[in-house]
């Protein structure tokens, strides 16, 4: 907003006319038309790039003695094609074509571009000049709109992920291929940064954009510049660093005020704070020494002097300082705040820079407790650290009115806008836990494929869950195919702070099949904190069953066939009164009916340089059994998510014993807690390093359960072992293609995997009400395909990868399920897009 001395017309008449452009014209081309490309606050490139047209044209025919400057519309309605532009100049023969335009991109990006018209050869399009003045433009306009800048660029070296110029011939750009003169495209700063589109909405600002172009001709021209005599800058707060709306700039007698949104942004926002630009312009200065006074409500103000530069715009940015004084912005706890919890820091967030010596001096915290103070933000946020703070107590946090910022200002304590008052935060703790607790693990996790027929599912929580909430109804497994919920046993287990929902299901599921993992809301702590959330996790069996041969259930004998620790020679680092074997009839593996297991307490000695134990099995039935390496070797072991590290030791090459023949599996690190079955293939996982020689290549059996620590694992702790067996996987069929005695069958969808379509067959034994329909892999219901009855007979349908609202569904594996009669069964195909 401009009160005095910019009054273009009136100034332009005064000065002597520049000389030197006479027989040459121009034509301006604003690109595009109306609002096309609309800046990201609603304000576009076509408004923009008109009025700095119109500027240039002002002051091209105002300033030199130019024959005429063409421009290829005036105002915002015209709606003017390339083909008419380029036409237009072409038949009035005019000497250039200048066609200007802004820039677009990321809204965190800012840079100007010149584009000049260029051949697929490299070399300029005639007549020649565009590359010239694009080197001119590119300097001038840069410096003007102090943004970075890509450079002048020849048109087809710049779009070079086209094949346009290799066909044609180039140039690239229609306004550079179909005119008859010298042309080029400038691309000021980008119309989708907020900051730089502001800017642009100022009309002065657009005008010393003009000013850049018209120093760009006459240096094209080698005519020498006049003194340019315009100085322009921006006012921000010089806390914030935002632009000033409504600033007043005086410049001796001129004075000018920086937009505001009564005076412009109302156009474009419904929030008066939201958008400013603080920009400010005199043209037409002397070359002088001004004195430049800044001032704005809200603000202390400011002065200072300038020197005009005689040969660009003489960039004076201005800051002042708020008058406003500091006060606390926002603060964690809120005050009144109830429920605190007591091991959060204490947030204090002011509006300015405080001086931290003033506000700690001033600082009390009732009742007292020990206290870090750390100052973040450039000193306006406070963090209070105390490990001390009482659960279930009522505090206030009080900051008297001596506090001051940086600046010398006075708290504003009680924020009513004056300095003076004292800040009071009162604010209430919780109790020692005020969380409900959270799943920390799952196993099956969610969408696990392969699983095997009889897991023992597992649900850990982040703390102790109340027994007294653990009921039935909030935890079970469901068959998907039919929401039955599978029958078993669920076993509760506190270990090392955390809770344990173990479940053992009675029977084999079954194979190829989709479960769930239900967990419903009620479950609480010992604090009454009661979760509230549904978590579910689905999880698809595998096709292969297992046969089992036992090695040691752990039900006999097993002080007499298995060595105490310390019995081995192997076993060292271990602190001895705290590392022993024995037995546990309480955790046991539910799912053969176990009563016994093996326990496991290990310590150890910190100061060892090695550590392993050795749980050797010396003799009885379990030595006897004897295996090859096509078997795979099995454990369960409960665990205490210690970071312990296990492994299985084997005997190879009997009846030969030597130490020598003794191989070892890969370590399992036990980061979990209750029951986990770890297994060891030995055909295909490989072997550790001990003592033999790395190769399983002979009759095995067992020698030793091995334990060592890892570099994070705990000092001390409990595992627990059961069921040590050998196992060769079987082969199953799956639902897919699955013939019933009474021939009712269900073909596998084809194509599969699928694109567009997939087609479903199926063979109905006798009449029958018939239902096919589509699920995702979580269980969901997506569409019914059939829902009818049909006679005895083979049926094929599409599924055209449509849900109940024939909207597309997403990639990934889907379940079709066919219901007849009283058979069920299914299907899956996977949609790829």
């Amino acid at each position: 907003m401009k009160i005095l001395g910019i009054l273009f017309g009136l100034f332009t008449v005064t000065l002597s006319q520049v000389t030197g452009l006479e027989g040459w014209d121009i034509y301006i081309d604003p690109g595009h038309s109306q609002t096309a490309n609309m800046g990201i606050n609603g304000y576009s490139e076509a408004e923009e790039v008109l009025r700095v047209g119109l500027h240039l044209q002002e002051i091209l025919l105002n300033k030199t003695d130019i024959d005429t400057a063409y421009i290829c519309r005036t105002n915002d309605q015209q709606n003017v094609s390339l083909s008419q532009r380029t036409t237009h100049a072409n038949n009035l023969g005019a000497s250039w074509y200048h066609s200007i335009h802004s820039n677009a991109g990321a809204s965190d990006h800012n840079n100007t571009l010149l584009l000049w018209g260029e051949l697929d050869n490299g070399n300029p399009d005639p007549p020649a000049g565009g590359e010239e003045m694009s080197e001119y433009m590119i300097d001038l306009l840069t410096q003007g709109m102090r943004i970075p800048t890509i450079g002048s660029w020849g048109d087809c070296s710049f779009y070079t992920w086209s094949d346009y110029c290799a066909s044609s011939g180039g140039p690239y750009l229609y306004v550079n291929r179909n005119t008859t003169m010298p042309s080029e495209l400038s691309e000021e700063g980008h119309h989708t940064n907020p900051p730089q589109n502001q800017l642009t909405m100022n009309a002065e600002y657009k005008r010393m954009l003009a000013y850049t172009f018209y120093w760009s001709i006459l240096e094209y021209h080698a005519i020498e510049r006049p003194f340019v005599g315009i100085c322009a800058g921006i006012a921000t707060n010089i806390e914030t660093g935002l632009p000033i709306n409504g600033a007043i700039i005086e410049m001796n007698s001129d004075v000018y005020i920086t937009d505001t949104y009564e005076s412009l942004f109302n156009q474009y926002s419904n929030d008066p704070n939201e958008l400013r630009n603080g920009f400010y312009y005199f043209e037409g200065l002397e070359d002088s020494i001004y004195t430049v006074i800044i001032s704005a409500d809200g603000y202390y103000s400011d002065t200072s002097q300038v020197t005009i530069i005689e040969d660009f715009v003489t960039f004076h940015d201005v800051t002042l300082l708020s008058d406003n004084p500091p006060f606390v912005e926002e603060s964690t706890p809120a005050s009144g705040e109830e429920h605190f919890p007591a091991w959060n820091n204490i947030d204090l967030t002011f509006n300015r820079p405080m001086n931290p010596t003033s506000v700690l001096d001033a600082l009390t915290l009732e009742p007292s407790a020990n206290c870090i103070y750390y100052w973040h933000q450039n000193q306006t946020l406070l963090s209070i650290h105390t490990d001390t703070l009482i659960y279930l107590q009522d505090y206030m946090l009080t900051i008297q009115s001596s506090a001051i910022d940086v600046y010398g200002h006075q708290l504003d304590g009680n924020h009513d806008g004056v300095p003076g008052g004292d800040y009071e935060l009162s604010f209430s703790t919780g109790a020692q836990d005020m969380a409900p607790p959270v799943v920390e693990d799952v196993y099956p996790s969610n969408v696990a494929q392969n699983v095997e027929l009889q897991p023992i599912i597992s649900v850990v929580f982040d703390e102790a869950v109340g027994p007294d909430s653990l009921v039935d109804d909030l935890f079970y497994i469901e068959r998907f195919l039919d929401h039955s919920v599978v029958p078993g046993v669920t076993e509760h287990y506190d270990v090392n702070e955390h809770s344990i929902l173990n479940f053992f299901p009675y029977q084999k599921l079954e194979a190829d099949e989709t479960y769930v993992t239900r967990l419903l809301p009620g479950l609480s702590d010992e604090f009454n904190n009661e979760t509230t959330t549904t978590n579910s996790y689905s999880f698809r069996t595998g096709t292969m069953d297992i046969e089992i041969e036992n090695i040691d259930s752990f039900e006999s004998s097993v002080l007499t066939n298995w060595w105490d620790p310390q019995m081995s020679g192997s076993t060292t680092g271990i602190i001895a009164d705290n590392t022993n074997m024995s037995i546990n009839s309480d955790i046991v593996n539910h799912l053969t009916n176990s009563s016994k297991s093996m326990q496991m307490n290990y310590a150890w000695n910190m100061n060892s340089s090695s550590w392993l134990i050795r749980e050797y099995l010396s003799g009885g039935a379990p030595r006897n059994v004897q295996f090859t390496d096509g078997y795979t070797l099995q454990l369960y072991v409960f665990g205490d998510g210690g970071g312990t590290k296990l492994r299985f030791c084997v005997d190879d090459h009997l009846p030969a014993t030597s130490a020598s023949y003794h191989e070892v599996s890969p370590w399992f690190v036990i980061d979990w807690y209750g029951w986990r079955l770890i297994s060891w293939n030995m055909s295909t996982d490989g072997t550790g390093t001990w003592l033999g020689d790395g190769n399983l290549d002979g009759t095995l059996r067992i020698d030793s359960i091995q334990l060592t620590r890892s570099e994070d694992s705990v000092q001390s702790g409990t595992l627990i072992f059961d069921d040590l067996r050998i196992i060769n996987h079987v082969s199953l069929g799956t639902n897919e293609n699955n013939y019933l005695a009474n021939k009712y069958q269900l073909f596998p969808g084809y194509p599969n995997p699928f694109n567009s379509s997939t087609m479903i067959s199926y063979e109905i034994g006798e009449r029958s009400f018939v239902k096919l329909e589509i699920f995702n892999i979580y269980g969901r219901f997506v569409k019914t395909i059939v829902n009818r009855t049909q006679n005895e007979g083979h049926y094929s349908v599409s599924w055209h990868g449509k849900d109940k609202h024939d909207s597309d569904v997403s990639s990934g594996t889907y379940l079709y399920r066919l219901s007849a009669d009283k058979n069920v069964l299914t299907g899956k195909v996977t949609l790829i897009k």
